[in-house]
Parts: structure tokens; sequence; C-alpha cells
């Protein structure tokens, strides 16, 4: 009678497992592809965010040597878009633009310089004042694609 029990059993036991196991791949199949979808999203979202924060940045730090103060308007853009980023960028990519806002609010304050001392600054500058956040974005961004297991931003320097 054990050995009828045991033969049962055994039999009954292995449907199970087998019955079970596609159930449990697709569960895990289903989990890695919808945390792949959510970081592929994250990734383009904050291009997009950082690439809307490097023009406006740009074009504002070219007015605040000329104290063009029409640019007003670009002003509160931009800590809008620190704001944004605030919700979703590492601590050190939010340090970096609030430092290149603090940068580009005293500049309004300095001399209205000319267009030939502007290049003379940039030729003589020895790094482009966008740099250090722009390095911040790719270092979080090469870090959130390594999660995801894909070569896709190389580091030249670190």
């Amino acid at each position: 009678m054990e050995t009828a029990l045991i033969g049962t059993l055994s039999a009954l036991t292995g449907s199970a497992i087998g019955a079970l196991a596609p159930v449990l791949s697709n569960v895990i199949l289903q989990r890695s592809t919808t945390r792949r979808e959510f970081l592929t999203r994250s990734v383009a979202s904050r291009e997009s965010l950082y690439s809307d924060f490097i023009n406006q940045a740009s074009h504002l730090y070219v007015s605040s040597l000329t104290r063009d103060m029409e640019d007003f308007e670009s002003l509160l853009q931009v800590h809008a878009l620190v704001g944004r980023m605030r919700l979703t960028s590492s601590s050190e990519v939010v340090k970096e633009a609030e430092a290149l806002v603090r940068k580009i609010t005293a500049n309004f304050s300095q001399k209205n310089m000319t267009l030939n001392e502007i290049q003379k600054l940039s030729l003589s500058a020895g790094k482009s004042p966008i740099e250090p956040f722009s390095l911040a974005c790719r270092i979080e961004l090469n870090t959130i694609v390594q999660t995801m297991h894909l070569p896709r931003y190389k580091l030249d320097h670190a």
C-alpha cells in the first residue's frame, strides 16, 4: 500500500511542478520586461529633460553675459526644469544644475560684456560652464543603462 501511495504522490508532485514551471517562468519574464521598459522610458525622459535644460541654460548663460534681461522668462523656465530634475534625478545632477543657475544669475549682476569680450572669455576658458552638469548627467544615465546591462554610454573619463 505504501508503495502505491508513494508512486501516486510522486506523480502528483511531478505534475504540479511541471504545471507551475511555465507559470513561474512567465512571471519572471514579465517582471524583467516591465522593469526594462520602465528603465528605458526613464532614460528617454531624463535625456529629454537634460537636453531642454542644456538648451535653455546655454542661451541664458550668453544672455547673462550681455545682461539681456528680456530673457527673464527663460530664467523662470530654467528654474522650472531644475524643479523637475529634483523629482527624478540624482543629487549630483541637481547640485550641478543649481550651481549653473547660480552662476548664470550672478552674471546678470556683473558688467555688460561686449561680443569681443565674450569671444575672448570662451576661447580662454578651459571648459564650458555647462560641462560639469553634462558630465553628471552622463554618469547618471550610464549608471541606469548599466543596470539594464546595455553598453550604451561609455565614459571616456570620470
